[in-house]
Order: C-alpha cells, then structure tokens, then sequence
C-alpha cells in the first residue's frame, strides 16, 4: 500500500467549515481552511462548555414514575407518557462551544497564485499548504502536537525575505483579544447556560454574577520570526520581510472538574499559560514536528489496511468522492475513509482530553446541533466501537473516565427519580456529567439504559486486553453499581417474566389507540441490555472470585428476563408485543441491539434469530443518517453479508453537497469526508471503521472469524495488526477473493479458527 492511501489531497482552499481540515491533539483541535491572501484556522478547547454544575431536585419525579409505571402495567399507555413529560424531566444538556478563529492576513493577492496543494497526511498528522505567488513558493506546515499540547505553524518561503503577515483572534463567545509581552491573548467567556435552555429568551446570555458566570477561557499565540520585523498594531501583530515564522497556540480553562463550579471553584489557568509559552518560545519546530509524527505514527501504524487501488490517489479528495458516486472504481478511497477515521480518533481522544462528543473537538457554532453533547443512546458509543479493535486501547481512556465519573453522577439521579440504588444515565450526557431525564417527548426524553450500555464498554476494554486489574478495581465496580439499579428496577409481568416499565425505543413511536405512543411496558433494546449487563456481571464476578451471593442472585434473575420476540411476519419485535410502528424506516434499530453490538444474534449459534434479523434489516430499509447507515452495515456485516454492508458503504460516500444529489437522500460525506447526518455528526467516521474491521474479522471468547464478510468486490488484500478479544494480534492476507494465509500472536491455546463458517486451525 503506498503512502497515498494516508493522504487527503485539495487543488484548492476551503470556501466554508466542512472543506476546511481538521487537526487535533485530544485536548486542542482546528480547522485549516488553506487561504491564501486570507487563512482561518477555527480552533476549539475540549473542555469549553456551556453552564456550570446545577444539580436541581425534581420532588415530582419519582411520584411521577410509579404512577406512569402503574399506567403502563394498566395499559393507559398514552396516560403514563403525559405523566412522564410533565413531571420526569429536569433540563436539557449543556452545548460544545467553539474557541474562536486564528486568523492570518498575507500580503500577496489570491489571483496570482498557481501550483496550489493542500494535503492532510493522516499517518504523520501533518498539514501542508503549498503553492506559488509572484514567483516565490510559499509553504505553511501545520500540526497539533500531543507532546507539547499545542498548535504548531509554519510559515516559510523558497527565497529569503518573503514572509509576511498580520496574526490576530476572533471569537463568538463574550471575549477580549490584545497584545501582551508580545503575545496576542484571547480572553473570553462561555455561555452561562446552552440555547434550549432558553426557549424564547436571547441567547448567548452571560453573567456579572460569578456564581451563574461559565468557563473562563484564555488562548495564547506565539510569534516566532526568523528574519524581519515584528511589531503590533492594536490586537493584531505584524511580521514584515521574514524568512520564516513559526505560530505557537496554546489555551485552557477555569474548569476544574465536572462537579465544581468554573468561577467558584477554578483551576488557575492563567499563569500555568504564562509559563508553557515561555518555554515554547524557543521551540525547535523541525525537533518538534519530529516528536509529533513519531506520537502519532505510533498510534496510527499499530493496525494497516490494504484493500487496492485503482490508482486515483493523484485526483483532489473532493473529485474522488464526487467520481465514485459517478461509478467510478475507486478502492483506495475505502482505504483513506478507514485511515481518516483512525486519524480522527487519535486527533480527537488522548489521555487526559474529554471523550468524543457528537462533533468530536471540532465545532464552530455557539448553538450546535444537539448541543454537540454526548448522545449515549448510539452515537457516543459508536464513536469508541473501533479503538479496542484497532489496537488503540489508551484512545478508549477518556470514555472511561467520564463513564467513572456518570456513575457517581448517576446515583443522584437513580435515587432522586427511581428511588433506587446505584446510579442510572439518560440519553443525553455534557461535560457536567449530565445523567437526568431531558424536556421534551418522551420518545427520546425517557430512556434510562445509558449506563447500561456505558458499561459495555468496560467489560470490552477488560475483554480486550486481558487486563485484570483494569476489571477489578474500574470495570467491575462501576458494571455491579449499574447492574443494581436495573435489578431494583424489575417488576413481574402477567406472565411471571421480569421487565423494566415502562420503556422506550428510542426515538421510535408506535400507533395506539388511534393515536402514536413511545411508552410500553418494556422494549427489546431495554431487556437486551439488561440481560448484556448482567451476563457481564456475572463473568466478571467469576474470574475475580468475588461477591458470591450477588452473582447468584443475577444468575436466578437472568432466566426469568423477557426475551426477543419474532412477531407473526418474522421479524424481531421493537416492543414486548407486536405495535404499528410510525415509522417503517426509522433511523434508529435499537431492537436490533441483540445483534451489534452485543452478539447475541449469530448466523452459525442462533440461525432462527438470524434469519428474523435479516428479515428486520430488509423492513427497515437501507437509506437513513450518516450514523444509521454504519448501525445498518456493522447488522449487516454481523449476518456476514458484506455485498449488502458495500452496498451501504457506498451510500455513505456520497457527496452531500453535490447539487444534483443535494436534498434526496440523508447519509453522506461532505468534500473533507466529514459524515453528514445531516448535518455534520462525527459518529459515522468513527463507526465505518469498526464495519470495515468486521468485514475481515469478528471475534468472540476463544473464537476468531476470518474474512466473515468480505464483499465480492474487495478480491486482493490485506489487514494486520487487528485484536481481536483475549487479545490476539492478527494480520490477514486474502487472494482472489479467498483467505490466502493469516498470523495469529497470543494467547492462542484452545482458540477456534472459523473460515467460511468451518473449524480451520484443528
């Protein structure tokens, strides 16, 4: 595979953000639009978030919740809904917000530029702009280095003296940007609370008061010139003649935790800032650049995937999508979706940064869509699928962590509005931890599994790197305090089956009554979890020998769990009984849970389940969002049919602001392969990694599948470094459609081999 299969190339700038490129370190993250006369970088801080912890008590919640579960078990289902919307609510989540713009001024003119390039080189993290005017080649190199958590430039030309430009900031949030010691400092503000919040109020809204003020911020930038003159006018400086100049940005925040208040309780920010310019302002940049490249090309270089070429790596990134969809053979543009997605994941989530919300670190808008929160109902979760896969597990961290700090958060919540033990998380998380019921319909509002599923995650990260200590003193803990909650939550049915209600599918509604109604006595998604939850309970209390009595506790209850239902067409039920649904072709399949994330749905081990998913699948339809259309591959790639998962793929690389394609169908990519939802959600560009990873690979305790659902197309080609669970390194080679050789290095004792459905190491 040649390395153009890990660059994204541009014949020209970006004219709007989703052309622009992104860079990020975890903690800082930017996008580069390449202007020549006029460049902008739009910069983001990880932790800059609307409001403040506000942890308000409902006394009408958990009145509320027995009277709707005792409507529910009554079947006045639209009776408990108008219960649980007027009553079981608390406040929408808190938004992502931007940092501002760095902007740069150059002093020669767009219409006598030619030989214009912008690349994104995703192994070594690099980007560069190049091209030439009034007979000199400029070149500005860019990155954000993890090492030194900054955002590095630089500025240099083919003949000495030729550098010049004005760097200032800009931002939408309440802010003030001037010059100090010779530094231009960003000083700003964010919101006192987010725009749903608000309802008609205007928005943004600050505060003179410090206990209602949001996260202080400050941004830094550093100017160092090699040649010249430099001076400042007003907020702006001025490099005049230089040979070369390198831009050092650095920024934090007042925040100081997600249970402390920014102002009251601040972590000094300031001075800390001070002190790390100092030291980079004598930064070696070709030292540093070197440093960056060996931090990220170690992470990125630990898994490789080689699917061909058709040799089109030469023609603008933006054209290629746009051929492809033309029908145009492209194989190496799967190579570069898989490769940029992995280059998002380790730009986006480092040690120490916050996880990965809707839009990742990477926002410009002071209202984003969905606040750019944490929507765990899917798309949190979708954006951490590839990272234990992908030998990745340090990205996997940041989750965690904000898993650690939910089930503290959550305690609150499981005892205020269920009056339960352990700790519960709805739909909707923030940087405050957000673990309460939203506003709104029920149909997204009320949806209490979010811990449940979380907790996947922890047992997969045990499950994937063997990591015992990891499950004894993180894992386990955190999956026995969520497991205690649903298992005070379970209540008898009629038919002496144990379920919780009522429940939801998110976001599905079904007709009842003559009217569409969310709320049943229990859903598929909900008991599935359940059961998942429990299932990895019990293991992990097994191998840790530990807490004897509660393990037996869930082993008699698991049995007694409602289970999947097919209904009289085949298909698996979205609620405990056959329901109208309103919407055939919903974006969401959370009945289809059982299948992926959680297995429990196999084509060799449940051919009936399988044979009812499938049918569900073929219900539902193809077409949906950017994150739907990857939900609907990774189900599709679990019944090991990888036609129909290329058929969807190719439907995720469709140009959603070619005009003729504009407006008639939902998933795609913009020209930076950016998912549109639409609008942009970065949830697919994570999840299609963990789609493409399966196609070749799928595992389970003590079994491997190989090649399980390679499309016919995909006929020559080649993945190494994959993990499988038990942590089993694996490189695969396939010929001619078919498995031409495989490695396998670990643990492999009493490790079964599947191929094509049969046993082929024994």
């Amino acid at each position: 595979m040649g390395i153009d299969s890990k660059v994204m190339y541009y014949d020209k700038p970006a004219n709007k953000w989703t052309e622009a490129l992104p860079l990020g370190n975890g903690k800082l993250g930017a996008m580069v639009y390449g202007g020549v006369e006029k460049e902008k970088l739009a910069l983001n801080l990880d932790e800059l978030w609307s409001g403040y912890p506000n942890d308000s008590y409902n006394e009408r919640a958990y009145p509320a919740f027995l009277k709707a579960r005792e409507l529910t078990l009554a079947g006045k289902l639209h009776e408990a809904q108008e219960v649980l919307q007027a009553d079981f609510n608390y406040r929408f989540s808190q938004a992502y917000m931007p940092l501002g713009d760095l902007n740069l001024e150059f002093l020669h003119k767009d219409e006598n530029v030619t030989d214009y390039s912008r690349t994104l080189d995703l192994e070594r993290a690099v980007l560069d702009t190049k091209y030439v005017a009034d007979g000199v080649r400029f070149t500005r190199t860019h990155f954000a280095s993890y090492p030194k958590n900054a955002l590095i430039i630089k500025i240099s030309a083919d003949k000495s003296g030729c550098v010049s430009l004005n760097a200032s900031m800009s931002s939408p949030l309440k802010s003030i940007s001037y010059i100090e010691n010779d530094l231009v400092i960003l000083d700003g503000e964010c919101p006192k609370d987010s725009s749903p919040n608000y309802d008609d109020k205007s928005y943004p809204e600050y505060s003179d008061n410090p206990s209602e003020q949001g996260i202080a911020f400050r941004g830094v930038l550093k100017v160092i010139n090699c040649g010249g003159s430099v001076k400042s006018e007003g907020d702006t400086i001025c490099v005049r003649d230089a040979d070369s100049v390198v831009l050092v940005f650095i920024a934090d925040s007042s925040f100081n935790g997600y249970d402390k208040h920014p102002r009251l309780e601040s972590k000094e920010y300031k001075e800390p800032l001070y002190k790390r310019i100092k030291e980079l302002a004598s930064l070696d940049f070709d030292k540093a650049l070197d440093e960056h490249t060996s931090d990220f090309s170690s992470l990125f270089n630990r898994s490789e995937l080689d699917l061909g070429t058709d040799n089109k790596e030469s023609v603008p990134t933006d054209k290629r999508i746009i051929d492809f969809a033309d029908g145009v053979s492209d194989l190496g543009l799967y190579t570069l979706l898989y490769n940029f997605g992995k280059y998002m994941l380790i730009s986006g989530s480092r040690v120490g940064s916050q996880p990965l919300n809707l839009q990742g670190i990477w926002n410009d808008l002071i209202d984003p869509p969905w606040n750019a929160n944490y929507t765990v109902n899917i798309n949190t979760e979708m954006n951490y699928y590839a990272v234990l896969m992908c030998a990745l597990p340090e990205l996997h961290l940041p989750l965690i962590e904000m898993i650690k700090e939910l089930s503290v958060a959550g305690e609150k919540t499981a005892k205020e509005y269920y009056n339960a033990p352990g700790f519960v998380v709805h739909h909707n998380v923030d940087l405050w931890r957000h673990t309460k019921p939203v506003p709104g319909h029920a149909q997204w509002a009320f949806w209490p599994m979010g811990s449940g599923w979380l907790c996947r995650h922890l047992y997969d990260h045990y499950f994937y790197t063997n990591d015992i200590e990891f499950l004894k003193d993180t894992a386990y803990p955190i999956m026995k305090k969520a497991a205690v909650f649903y298992l005070n939550m379970l209540i008898e049915d009629e038919n002496g089956e144990l379920v919780f209600a009522p429940s939801t599918s998110p976001e599905h509604s079904f007709w009842y009554n003559g009217k569409l109604c969310p709320i049943s006595k229990t859903s598929s998604m909900t008991m599935t979890i359940i059961k998942e939850l429990f299932l990895n309970v019990i293991k992990s209390g097994n191998i840790l020998n530990t807490d004897a009595e509660f393990i037996s506790e869930l082993q008699s209850v698991v049995p007694k769990l409602q289970g999947l239902k097919i209904g009289d067409n085949g298909v698996i039920l979205e609620w405990n009984e056959p329901r109208e649904e309103n919407e055939i072709d919903h974006r969401h399949l959370s009945h289809m849970y059982a299948l992926h994330p959680a297995g429990f749905i196999h084509p060799l081990y449940t051919p009936e389940l399988a044979e009812a998913a499938k049918k569900t699948l073929e219900r539902r339809g193809d077409e949906g969002p950017g994150w739907s259309l990857v939900w609907k591959i990774n189900l599709w790639v679990r019944l090991w049919d990888g036609n129909r998962g290329l058929k969807l793929l190719n439907m995720l690389l469709r140009p959603v602001e070619r005009l003729d394609f504009k407006g008639k169908f939902c998933g795609g990519v913009y020209p930076n392969l950016f998912d549109c939802h639409p609008p942009f959600q970065i949830d697919a560009n994570f999840g299609v990694i963990c789609s493409i990873t399966e196609m070749l690979m799928q595992s389970e305790e003590g079994v491997i599948f190989l090649l399980p659902a390679l499309p016919d197309k995909w006929q020559n080609g080649s993945v190494k470094g994959l993990i499988a669970k038990g942590n089993i390194r694996a490189d695969i080679e396939w010929r001619n459609g078919s498995l031409y050789k495989y490695q396998l290095h670990g643990d492999t004792k009493n490790l079964k081999v599947y191929y094509k459905g049969a046993i082929i190491n024994q």
